[in-house]
């Protein structure tokens, strides 16, 4: 190998740390964020079944007064 690859490697493989760092910084981001939106479409989907639960409700109601 010449000295202009080792020196290339060498550089690249001392700086594995940091690019191991940012990857995991991204990946924390990452499920941070998915767990946020899965949170948020649980509490979506809950007040969805509350206001199909309301909407029978009041349709019952309207047939009943019929």
């Amino acid at each position: 190998m010449n000295g202009t690859l080792e020196e290339i490697y060498s550089l690249a493989l001392s700086q594995w740390p940091l690019v191991a760092a940012a990857y995991a910084i991204i990946w924390v981001g990452l499920m941070g964020y998915v767990a946020f939106a899965w949170r948020r479409v649980s509490d979506v989907e809950k007040q969805v079944v509350a206001l199909e639960e309301a909407v029978a409700r009041r349709n019952a109601k309207t047939a009943a007064a019929e």
